[in-house]
């Protein structure tokens, strides 16, 4: 076999750097397809209390199809990785004397071409899926602009990113990873502060809340848990979809809290504050600013030991190198999800204890998990393992059952 084709005989950093994190991801891949595939849950007199069956199947069918089609995406993203990595092995030089423009053009390459094959089945789940179920009111076209414009969005940062890694590499090979999380800091905190000015107008259409009584209740909730808010904003989201959805967005003068329509249109007034009241938790408890500072601390340290195995391999800046990091941060970015989503859902859980302490309204809050399943076609009681891999917030039933709880001992 040609030496210059074999990864493993003439870098074996790679069995490290590629064949654990690959072999531990491909574990999770199937694990989650065999239970999309063979699993059907079977609902207790708890979830029949609040669900009908035909809502419960149908849910889990939904479900069941995303899980499967985003698999699929997963392992064909990975396998295109690692065919990049191959090619770059066998046909492209190790010599490190590539220009910085010249990678540029491997990394846009490479990322167009992945975008391209993967719209069919993004264009499957994102949209013809979402119509067979309901959920979306988007016309094609909107959808191919609204797919264009993220990916547009993804395909610049990242050709940014890897072809400053590169330079990095090239510049300041011994602490190239140390300037690259630090560049990775400040650009998530820089990130969060103009996403809500910059992307958010994107994809959607904001206006005042012109209901003032409205906004007053608002606003003395977030009063309540000490935040001070300038803006409520209605975003357009009926235009795209029927799921109903709130969310607080950015920090200092570009903090706003958004509200969907479909929220306020199809909503209780005393649901949507539960919302609020939920939202404004999470600034409560500064859940923003932890999530960036657990992102932070996770880039650093994942690069001092990218930068580690790199070192002991020999392995020097070019485009193969960047190959290799790309798939090896896919990778290690899908194990450590179930880490991130249990610290998401802890955050979820305090959220929901201070919102029913803020309202002190627990049958809303009962009647606002179920009708966000019912938007959203929610999984209310996935399998664990499912649960643990992939939610970020607790399931629906979950949910309910601790305003019941916490209900009966107020």
């Amino acid at each position: 076999m040609n030496s210059r084709s074999n990864i493993f005989k003439s870098n074996p950093a790679a069995i490290w750097m590629l064949v654990i994190p690959g072999a531990l991801s491909l574990i999770m891949i199937l694990i989650l397809l065999i239970l999309a595939i063979v699993y059907r849950p079977s609902y207790g007199t708890e979830t029949l209390k609040y669900f009908n069956s035909d809502f419960l199947a149908r849910a889990s069918e939904y479900n069941r199809v995303s899980l499967i089609i985003s698999i699929l995406v997963k392992i064909l993203i990975w396998f295109f990785m690692a065919a990049a990595v191959w090619t770059g092995w066998k046909y492209i030089a190790r010599s490190s004397g590539m220009s910085v423009l010249m990678v540029a053009g491997y990394i846009a390459l490479f990322y167009i071409i992945l975008n391209i094959i993967l719209i069919p089945l993004s264009f499957y789940r994102g949209f013809t899926l979402e119509h067979q179920f309901g959920l979306s009111n988007q016309t094609a076209a909107m959808w191919f602009a609204d797919f264009g414009k993220e990916k547009g969005i993804e395909i610049i940062l990242s050709i940014g990113a890897f072809t400053g890694i590169y330079a990095l590499m090239v510049h300041v090979p011994k602490y190239w990873w140390l300037v690259a999380a630090s560049v990775m800091a400040v650009f998530i905190i820089i990130g969060v502060y103009l996403y809500p000015v910059l992307i958010d107008p994107l994809f959607y259409r904001f206006e005042k809340l012109d209901d003032a009584g409205f906004r007053e209740e608002i606003l003395e909730i977030t009063d309540e848990a000490g935040i001070e808010i300038e803006d409520v904003l209605i975003a357009d989201a009926s235009r795209r979809t029927v799921r109903a959805n709130a969310y607080f967005t950015g920090f200092g003068n570009t903090r706003r809290i958004v509200l969907y329509d479909n929220l306020i249109n199809n909503f209780s007034r005393d649901e949507v504050l539960s919302v609020v009241a939920h939202e404004a938790a999470h600034w409560k408890y500064a859940h923003i600013i932890k999530s960036m500072a657990i992102s932070i601390a996770g880039g650093f340290i994942g690069f001092f030991i990218l930068n580690i195995i790199f070192y002991r391999a020999g392995t020097s800046a070019n485009i193969r190198s960047i190959f290799i990091l790309i798939l090896t941060i896919s990778l290690i970015t899908f194990i450590s999800l179930p880490f991130q989503n249990l610290v998401s859902r802890y955050f979820e859980k305090q959220a929901d204890e201070l919102s029913l302490e803020l309202t002190e309204k627990h049958d809303a809050q009962i009647r606002l998990m179920t009708g966000l399943a019912a938007s959203n076609l929610s999984n209310v009681d996935p399998h664990p393992i499912i649960r643990f891999i992939l939610y970020s917030h607790p399931p629906i039933m979950e949910r309910i059952i601790f305003a019941e709880k916490a209900k009966i001992h107020d």
